[in-house]
This record gives C-alpha cells, structure tokens and sequence, in this order.
C-alpha cells in the first residue's frame, strides 16, 4: 500500500489525515495520472466509503468481503513468489552463482510457489466460474511456464531466457485483474 494525498501536497505542503488515503500502486498511480481516470471527488468519497460509522456498504453486500480477502491474499503470495522466481532466475544467469545458491534460491521459490497456489485456489473458489478467476488462472500457469523454462534451462541460462521480464510480461493482466475486482466490489 501507499499513502495519497487527496489534494496534492505540493498544494497543501500538510500530511493531514483527513487528505490523506492508502491506494494500492495501481490505483496510486491512476489517480496521480492527470489525465487517469480517478478524479479527486471520486477519491473523497471512497474515503467516506472507508469509515466504518459512515459506510456498511461492503458488509451488506453478501460475500463481499471474503471476495476482497481473497483477492488481497492473492497479491500478498504473488508478491512474494514472483520476485522470488526472478532472483533464481538471476542466479541461474550470473556464471558467479553456485550451483548451491542456484538451488537453494529454487527450493525458495517453490516454496513461495505452494502458498501461491493455495492462493489462486482460494480466490478461485471465492470467486467461482468468473473472467476473474479464468485470468488468474491463465497468470499463474504463464508465471509458472517461465519458472519451469527457467529451472529445465542449462546453467547459465541462455540469453532469451534471461532476457525475459516476467513482472512485465504480466503486468497487463495483472491491471486488468485489479480492474475486475474494482469493479465487481463497486471500488
């Protein structure tokens, strides 16, 4: 999470809390863009949203909650799996590394990778037969095919394996993703 100013600080020069909002880097960076598609008033009310003896809107709303748990548990484990997988990845492709770190960083990130899954499986079951869900799915298996492109490749790996950003590669889904889940939460 980061921390907005509502009205800009450069305008206010004060970190006051009632200007003050946490955004994921997605929505931060929207809201920023000039010409995004998050406007100040748009802002101010969703913080009135967030005050819980102002807004019952989320827990009135059957399953919402578990819908926006799901959700921030998926981006908690990915967070951690997908820069582990990148570091390995690094590792494999540094002549320097040792076969032991090499390994030891892969041991890692499958690790990171099980509790992932068990969380593409839990935001898929809250979530049941929805785009979001399907896209989810199609993140996981294209973040795991390069992680086992990655692993079978010789040491080091060679240069198209190397060169390729995996956090890039998924970014457009991942955005389209948050937006779903925006959207279907009335965010």
């Amino acid at each position: 999470m980061e921390i907005a100013h509502i009205i800009p600080w450069s305008k206010t020069r004060k970190h006051e809390f009632k200007n003050l909002i946490a955004l994921c880097p997605t929505c931060h960076t929207r809201f920023d863009d000039p010409h995004g598609s998050i406007d100040r008033k748009a802002m101010r009310q969703y913080k009135a949203n967030l005050n819980p003896l102002l807004s019952v809107g989320l827990r009135n709303r059957e399953g919402q909650a578990a819908l926006l748990a799901a959700y921030q548990e998926l981006r908690a484990r990915f967070a951690d799996w997908v820069p582990a997988e990148v570091q390995h990845a690094a590792a494999k492709s540094r002549r320097s590394s040792s076969l032991k770190e090499v390994a030891d960083l892969r041991s890692q990130s499958v690790h990171k990778f099980s509790w992932a899954m068990c969380a593409v499986l839990d935001f898929q079951s809250a979530w049941k037969d929805s785009e979001a869900s399907d896209l989810v799915g199609s993140i996981l298996y294209h973040v795991a095919g390069w992680s086992d492109e990655v692993h079978d490749a010789p040491f080091p790996l060679p240069k198209e394996t190397r060169q390729r950003d995996i956090a890039e590669e998924i970014s457009e889904a991942s955005t389209e993703l948050h937006l779903m889940v925006c959207e279907e939460l009335s965010m």
